[in-house]
Parts: C-alpha cells; structure tokens; sequence
C-alpha cells in the first residue's frame, strides 16, 4: 500500500493531537521520523485511499491553514515591537515635558 505525506511538524503537541484525529476518524496513517538540524521532524503519512479524507480533517481542524505557522509566529512580536515603541514615545514626551517645565 503507497502513504502519501499530507503533514510536517516538529511540535511534539500536534503529533499528539493529529494522532488522536487520525485515529478517531479511522484513517491509516503511519508516522515517519526523521532528523533536522532544528529537531526531530515527524512526517504523517496516510494510505492513498484516505489522502482526501486526511486533507480535508486537515483543513477543518485548521492545520492547513495558508500562512498558520507564519501568521502565529510573526503577529504577536509586531504587536509587542508597537507597544514597546510607543511606551519610549511616551517615556520620552514626559522627559522633555518635565525639562521644559522646570524653572531655570
């Protein structure tokens, strides 16, 4: 029987949970194992005939979302980089404010 490779990760967290899926929707799949320079990455792979119903879970579970590792990773540290840059604009307003207000 042929597997096809429908999803990466190193995140042991989602081996877990697309493990669970997998097998509560009955699907044969097999994990391969294979090593990076960033870890152990883990390849799932499903037999041929699952490859839709695999895909499909996939996506409604939201792990074939376009850009959801991305997405994650970069909003939250634009989000932080604003704040800290607003945070100084305001350190430094209250500086110059309180220079300006003192009596020579």
């Amino acid at each position: 029987m042929e597997y096809i490779t429908v999803y990466t990760t190193t995140d042991n967290g989602e081996v877990s949970v697309l493990k669970t899926l997998f097998e509560e929707e009955k699907l044969d799949y097999k994990i391969r194992e294979q090593q990076q320079t960033a870890g152990q990455e883990k390849i799932f792979e499903v037999a041929e005939k699952d490859r839709k119903a695999a895909r499909e879970l996939l996506h409604q579970t939201g792990f074939l979302r376009i850009g959801h590792s991305e997405k994650r990773r970069s909003g939250p540290s634009r989000k932080w980089i604003f704040i800290f840059l607003a945070a100084l604009v305001l350190i430094l307003v209250a500086i110059l404010i309180s220079w300006f207000m003192t009596a020579p």
